[in-house]
């Protein structure tokens, strides 16, 4: 394809409103930026398209995606990021049910998660503890807008994402395959530390930044747990309980040492 120079170039334009959820709900794409998230995202099968600037990292894109030369500007349109890192792909958003990802592990569940940044951390410690999959409730943020992408840096692509259930679908459906489902929440009378113990398939459900779990949202669910805070901080960001939560699960869900 011929170099793309003008950041008001037709193509340009159509790409960067990938930025608007609208947007990309209604074509089924999203924008990558950065060579290993386009690397993981490539290794999935999904992009369709990657626009590199001359001085780009090396990237190696099969046969049928098509390869476009930009300038730093044009890149800097379609980048979300303050410093482009000179390579943004075009990618298909997988789809996942909830019948792929329920019964078996550790589950985890994003309920009115706001933050794009929260939701793409909580989603890269999920990949990174072993998790089944993640499920981002009707009413979180789009794990595909660009700053949860940037957040989750490849772990979107690693593990299946299931969007816009309504959570009781989610309690319904998890419950069906025998699947506890247990909720974070400061100030239970449970804490974390007894995921450690096991008790076969869970899923763990996160509430809102400000909020937490909301009222009706506690009523769905089987228990709650929380992380105990031993200082004076009031609470934890909904990312940070989120690691040590999922940590706890994922240790419960280990094979037992056999005994020395």
């Amino acid at each position: 394809m011929e170099p793309i120079t003008s950041p008001k170039n037709p193509r340009v334009r159509e790409l960067a409103s990938l930025s608007r959820a609208r947007t990309r709900r209604e074509l089924g794409l999203h924008l990558v930026e950065g060579p290993n998230a386009v690397r993981d995202a490539l290794e999935a099968g999904l992009v369709t398209e990657v626009f590199v600037t001359p001085d780009a990292p090396v990237v190696s894109v099969p046969p049928g995606v098509a390869v476009t030369s930009v300038t730093d500007a044009v890149l800097a349109k379609l980048a979300d990021a303050t410093t482009p890192q000179g390579v943004v792909a075009v990618a298909r958003i997988p789809t996942a049910t909830l019948a792929e990802v329920v019964g078996r592990g550790l589950l985890v569940v994003l309920d009115a998660v706001a933050d794009p940044g929260n939701a793409g951390t909580i989603l890269r410690t999920a990949d990174a503890a072993g998790a089944t999959g993640v499920v981002l409730t009707a009413g979180s943020v789009d794990p595909y807008s660009p700053k949860a992408i940037r957040s989750a840096a490849g772990s979107t692509y690693h593990l299946p994402v299931v969007t816009g259930v309504g959570l009781g679908e989610l309690v319904a459906s998890a419950r069906s395959a025998g699947q506890r489902v247990l909720g974070l929440a400061g100030g239970a009378s449970e804490e974390v530390w007894s995921l450690e113990r096991g008790g076969g398939a869970v899923a763990l459900v996160l509430g809102n930044e400000a909020h937490g779990l909301a009222p009706e949202a506690r009523d769905q669910l089987d228990g709650l747990v929380a992380v105990p805070i031993s200082g004076r901080a009031e609470s934890l960001n909904v990312a940070a309980a989120a690691a040590i939560a999922i940590y706890a699960a994922a240790r419960g869900l280990r094979p037992a040492s056999p005994s020395a």
